[in-house]
């Protein structure tokens, strides 16, 4: 589906019939509580979020949301990490969100419930090709998250499928979108990615196999088009995390005519995207279609954790990382 996969209907409020104690002046009514229990399905209030979008550019981001929709691992209280991320995917404004770690497809479509004007989906949706034959209900997803006046789905699939351990067990999200600013419109593609993680060597090993498969493929498959690859690539694209080993991605970095990474701005301003590391791990690669519209030095690894308390604990290990395109049709 491409629309919010489904509704969640929120309980109305109980009224309380009201209760009369038996006086020697006949019966007294009890006031009612004035601090009635809170609807169980209501979600924490909002706190606000800085934007960072603008109507006359397109503004995608990256965003790992840590075990979203999990009940054994990640923030313990879900309701408020859904609160957080929809305070952060609406204060931040931007158009197109590539999301990875989310658990459930329940939670995400609840958190589309949260979000109006916005529209999603993840890699095991019926609409994705594959889908379903590699991701599960329980398992981490990616997927998108997209401003539904701006951005349309028309097709979506997995790719790279016979490089499923090198992802790790998640394979990227293809999925092929319709742009309309200002009148105009443009197709473009959108690949969700979320490279294996860790820093030891076998680790690495698989996210250079990996990059070398999807080097390969986007360059034959994808040629002439404009493409987008936010993700959570789990490496840095100027030095490895791994110690002693150079970028797993340097193929894409030597290759300025026809790939770049905007984020790469960040990784040599010395900026984080993990919080619990010192490195831009989350990144956005555009081809030279895409980047003939980047807005220079646009790209930011957003402090958002400066404006929620407990961030780390209650949100996210990763903050999100953005960038802007002003692209045919901006105004």
């Amino acid at each position: 589906m491409i629309a919010p996969h489904g509704t969640v209907r929120r309980q109305l409020p109980v009224w309380a019939i009201p209760l009369f104690l038996v006086a020697c002046g006949g019966p007294t009514p009890v006031d009612p509580d004035p601090d009635p229990d809170p609807d169980p399905d209501s979600l924490p209030e909002p706190v606000a979020i800085p934007a960072q979008g603008t109507a006359s550019t397109l503004d995608v981001v990256t965003w790992n949301l840590l075990y979203f929709g999990s009940p054994n691992a990640g923030p313990s209280d879900e309701k408020l990490q859904m609160a957080r991320i929809r305070d952060v995917i609406k204060g931040t404004d931007a158009d197109l969100w590539s999301v990875q770690e989310v658990t459930s497809n329940n939670t995400f479509d609840e958190l589309l419930s949260h979000l109006p004007g916005y529209a999603g989906l993840l890699a095991n949706d019926s609409i994705v090709t594959h889908g379903s034959d590699y991701y599960t209900g329980g398992e981490q997803k990616v997927g998108i998250i997209y401003k539904s006046a701006i951005v349309s789905v028309t097709s979506a699939q997995l790719v790279l499928t016979e490089l499923n351990s090198a992802f790790a067990g998640r394979p990227p999200l293809e999925v092929r979108i319709r742009l309309t600013m200002g009148g105009a419109t443009r197709d473009a593609v959108v690949l969700s990615l979320h490279a294996k993680a860790s820093d030891d060597t076998a680790s690495y090993n698989k996210r250079a196999a990996a990059a070398v498969g999807l080097k390969a493929y986007v360059d034959s498959a994808l040629a002439n088009d404009l493409v987008l690859i936010p993700g959570d690539w789990n490496d840095d694209v100027d030095e490895s995390i791994t110690e002693g080993r150079d970028t797993p991605y340097r193929m894409f970095v030597n290759d300025t005519s026809a790939w770049v990474f905007p984020t790469g701005e960040l990784s040599a301003e010395g900026a984080t995207s993990h919080l619990r590391f010192n490195e831009v791990i989350d990144h956005i690669l555009g081809s030279n279609e895409a980047m003939q519209y980047y807005e220079a030095e646009s790209a930011l690894a957003y402090r958002v954790d400066e404006y929620i308390v407990d961030f780390l604990e209650t949100v996210s290990d990763h903050i999100p990382v953005l960038v802007r395109f002003t692209p045919p049709g901006g105004t």
